[in-house]
């Protein structure tokens, strides 16, 4: 059994990135509840698969793949069972990490979109992460983070109107955004 020297200390890397799996996944899955059981399903998935890591890329990209698909699966399981959005417990509100898109347009704008296209969104404007790390952590190609990208903020802007708050790369020129791939 050989495990990558990054992942030797599993706690530290736990401790260190939950932060941010936790915000990657609550951008995905919107619900605190859901966002909680996609981050520990990634790290459990991460513990057993540490073997496998070959280094050949930062150990937090390896994670971020693996908490955007299991958020996707989160997603995917909770829309087959509820039919009515869960509600916050009182209780939870002290443990919330504040929620990168606060205005509530967007917010739903967001959940209006499949997982794929609200992962890219969120890896490029939360994380800000270049074309070339999210077509890694996504599993496909650069060009088709773009069109993810370009698709997903066409209906956003569409769903919010003219009205909405501005949507980040809204003012973005062709060559701005060919620059940040």
């Amino acid at each position: 059994m050989t495990i990558h020297p990054a992942l030797s200390d599993f706690g530290g890397f736990y401790a260190r990135t939950y932060p941010m799996a936790y915000r990657t996944a609550l951008g995905i899955c919107r619900e605190g509840p859901m966002a909680e059981e996609a981050t520990q399903d990634a790290f459990l998935a991460a513990w057993r698969e540490r073997e496998r890591y070959r280094g050949d890329g930062p150990p937090d990209a390896w994670l971020l793949r693996i908490v955007v698909n299991s958020a996707i699966t989160v997603l995917r399981r909770r829309r087959v069972r509820r039919a009515e959005p869960l509600t916050e417990e009182v209780g939870q509100a002290e443990q919330r990490v504040p929620d990168p898109a606060e205005s509530i347009a967007v917010r739903q704008v967001l959940d209006a979109l499949d997982g794929r296209h609200r992962a890219a969104v969120v890896l490029r404007y939360y994380h800000d992460l270049d074309y070339a790390s999210i077509a890694t952590i996504l599993g496909t190609s650069t060009g088709n983070v773009g069109s993810m990208l370009s698709r997903a903020l066409a209906r956003m802007r569409v769903e919010l109107a003219e009205d909405g708050p501005p949507l980040p790369g809204a003012a973005a020129t062709p060559l701005e955004v060919a620059h940040d791939r």
